[in-house]
């Protein structure tokens, strides 16, 4: 892109030559092949147009034609287009004055005739069709780089300068006479290429230059995204994993248990670890059928993964024991021993009052009883904030020890 902005330059040398906007008797720019065939034509429009269609095509061959960027076959077509320009410049500069571009001393302007005109018209567009069509064949490339909307914009610029100057040049020859059609004409053409030089530089080349290390995050996770970080060997760069972009993962993340929500994004891919080598593949296929990856740790597939509290979705799965439904007086049955986990000690209803504060909790024993034998109940009595009456926990227990507030049990 460099090189193009340099083709822009030059084109714009050869603007002012051509379309008389500077004086040219007694000064070089009477040379109008110099000026206004090999600047303005050669390394100008051509080569702006063979730059932008190499850069097109390049991403066609790659990731269309699953070709390298690279070789004979790359630069081939872009070697033969400069050659056919070569061919043209020569052409024009063997040829008589008059039948390509001469200089009129007494108008003291460069003149074309028209059938050249029509020759140099016909091989732009011809340049710019092939690029429309390139970019039409890659719109739908992997999102790392992907133009479409730029080039888009840029063929559509391109093609409007491409029929103002046509027309004008064509049906009006003798513009470069009129003040207002020469300044129009080369606002359009140097306008019209800056735009397109920054619909497809203008972002990346500001972040680079105030938003380097974000939008070297940014990029890099796009590459990532498309499996492209071998090829820009990007495995052992360890700075610029993101959460939301990892290659690796815990164990907890591996079984579904992580706080993170792309976990299901990651079923399939290859994994990598901190250090660039890819861990090893579990056995299974999907990722909820993997085994345990760390042998030696607690496994946690006792509980399946469609709980409440993994995804915070309702559903209902008589296997997970800690999805069970909130109790009420109304409400409430009476629950097996064997589906609640929580009826340790007895099968009858608790009741359970919401927004009640137990104030203490105290032994109540039989004076001088000594305790039979392990069945005999002792009853832990529960005073409540929101009444002053008090009622009996049925169980059989033995006595509790209270320390550091909490309630344990013997036996």
């Amino acid at each position: 892109m460099a090189a193009v902005y340099i083709g822009c330059a030059c084109w714009l040398l050869g603007d002012f030559q051509i379309n008389g906007h500077v004086h040219l008797a007694g000064t070089p720019l009477t040379n109008c092949k110099l000026w206004g065939v090999w600047f303005r034509v050669i390394l100008g429009v051509c080569t702006v147009s063979s730059l932008i269609a190499l850069r097109s095509y390049g991403l066609f061959r790659v990731f269309k034609q699953n070709k390298p960027y690279s070789g004979l076959g790359m630069y081939l077509p872009f070697m033969i287009y400069c050659g056919c320009t070569l061919i043209y410049g020569i052409i024009a500069q063997v040829l008589k004055p008059s039948v390509t571009v001469e200089y009129i001393a007494i108008l003291d302007v460069c003149f074309c005739p028209t059938p050249f005109r029509a020759a140099l018209y016909g091989y732009i567009w011809a340049t710019w069709l092939f690029v429309a069509i390139i970019n039409w064949k890659i719109r739908n490339i992997k999102s790392s780089f992907n133009e479409s909307r730029e080039m888009a914009f840029s063929c559509l610029v391109v093609f409007t300068i491409l029929t103002f100057s046509t027309v004008l040049q064509l049906s009006n020859p003798e513009y470069p006479f009129s003040q207002k059609l020469r300044i129009l004409s080369t606002t359009m053409d140097h306008v019209g290429t800056n735009l397109v030089w920054w619909a497809i530089m203008g972002v990346p080349l500001f972040n680079c230059m105030f938003n380097r290390k974000k939008y070297l995050e940014y990029w890099s996770n796009k590459l990532r995204k498309d499996g492209l970080q071998h090829e820009y060997d990007m495995k052992s760069d360890s700075q610029n994993y993101s959460l939301t972009n990892r290659t690796y993962e815990s164990q907890d993340d591996f079984l579904n248990f992580g706080n993170w929500n792309n976990t299901s994004n990651h079923a399939g891919k290859a994994i990598y670890l901190p250090n660039g080598e890819p861990r090893p593949q579990s056995a299974g296929g999907h990722k909820k059928n993997r085994k345990v990856f760390a042998p030696y740790r607690q496994s946690y597939q006792m509980a399946p993964v469609s709980s409440i509290r993994l995804y915070g979705k309702k559903k209902t799965d008589p296997q997970d024991p800690f999805d069970i439904p909130p109790m009420s007086p109304t409400t409430a049955v009476n629950s097996p021993p064997s589906n609640d986990p929580f009826n340790r000690f007895s099968d009858q209803f608790i009741p359970i009052q919401r927004q009640i504060q137990v104030r203490s909790i105290y032994e109540q024993r039989v004076p001088d009883q000594p305790i039979a034998n392990e069945s005999q109940s002792v009853l832990p009595t529960v005073s409540l904030s929101n009444s002053s009456s008090s009622f009996v926990l049925p169980g059989t227990y033995q006595s509790p020890i209270i320390y550091n507030r909490r309630l344990s049990f013997n036996g």
